[in-house]
């Protein structure tokens, strides 16, 4: 008799080693740091590196996103827009 094994595993994502483009020096600049009341766990995550970038120069601009659908939706990529144009650079996840 002869069996087969599957193996269910997908193969691993292809992953992209560009960090993208260099923030440069932070002193003077406006970081922004994104989070929402979905994963509570990473406000930890920017308690740790606020002061991190506040070392650097950096001047620390925090914006909770909210709601995605409705009236409510409409004010949070409003606020986005807002918080985008604000910022020289933000730190928007871990790409988890």
């Amino acid at each position: 008799m002869r069996v087969t094994v599957l193996d269910p595993t997908a193969s691993p994502p292809q992953v992209d080693e560009d960090p993208g483009p260099d923030a440069g020096p932070l002193a003077g600049k406006r970081v922004g740091l994104r989070y929402d009341t979905a994963w509570r766990s990473y406000l930890w995550v920017l308690d740790e590196w606020r002061p991190r970038f506040e070392a650097a120069g950096a001047t620390v601009d925090d914006w909770e996103a909210g709601n995605r659908v409705g009236e409510l939706g409409r004010r949070t990529f409003a606020e986005l827009e807002d918080f985008a144009d604000r910022v020289d650079l933000a730190l928007v996840g871990l790409a988890n």
